[in-house]
């Protein structure tokens, strides 16, 4: 039996529903707009690890097969929302709360900068990360994640715009100061919360698009 089919079979896995009204300016579609950066990256779930590193107590590292098979886990029901104004509704993802990783780190920051396995990074304040509704996902709709989906780990935090939720999730850096991910350095919101409409920050656009190397 592979990792992923001995998590699927796990029934210690309780649902954990984020449900709240539509955001504005957001439309309902049935399957995912795939977006990617850079390209796919390749990646052994077997030997696979997740970090949580920086300005932080306590270092830590932990394997994908142990989160999939022996930590705590749950079968989050949320909305995905993108900040190009497409919404589908109740994606059902399980797999491992990150905040009592990131609690057992110790960390010592404000900010977070996630990294995926492909070098993509998105930056977001760290009380994004410790939502009780944040997780590492490893499957989504009852299978392992597809790799335009993020395979084999993939961050959700489902109370910000897509971008926020890092595709082959590798580590999460925490900062004392915020150093810009891969949108954030184009112009888009630290924050990216789609109920306001927090998408861009029009001062930072206008520098990025100057050559001005952009802080946030």
């Amino acid at each position: 039996m592979d990792v992923f089919s001995e998590g699927l079979r796990r029934v210690d896995c309780p649902e954990l529903a984020y449900e709240r009204p539509p955001p504005p300016g957001q439309r309902y579609i049935p399957r995912f707009v795939v977006y990617d950066v850079f390209q796919r990256p390749q990646a052994d779930p077997l030997s696979h690890t997740f970090r949580v590193f920086g300005l932080v107590g306590r270092p830590i590292e932990v394997g994908l097969a142990d989160m999939v098979t022996r930590m705590p886990c749950v079968d989050l029901v949320a909305d995905f929302h993108c900040v190009t104004g497409w919404s589908v509704g109740k994606v059902r993802w399980r797999g491992t709360p990150i905040a009592p990783l990131l609690m057992g780190a110790e960390p010592r920051g404000r900010y977070a900068l996630v990294w995926g396995l492909d070098g993509y990074t998105s930056l977001m304040p760290i009380e994004a990360l410790l939502e009780e509704h944040t997780i590492a996902a490893w499957a989504m709709n009852g299978q392992p994640l597809r790799p335009e989906h993020g395979y084999p780990l993939r961050l959700v935090v489902p109370s910000r715009y897509g971008w926020k939720s890092v595709k082959y999730l590798a580590s999460v850096e925490v900062l004392d100061k915020p150093l810009p991910g891969y949108w954030e350095a184009h112009g888009y919101t630290i924050n990216a919360d789609p109920w306001t409409e927090e998408r861009v920050d029009y001062d930072v656009m206008r520098r990025a698009r100057r050559g001005v190397k952009v802080g946030v």
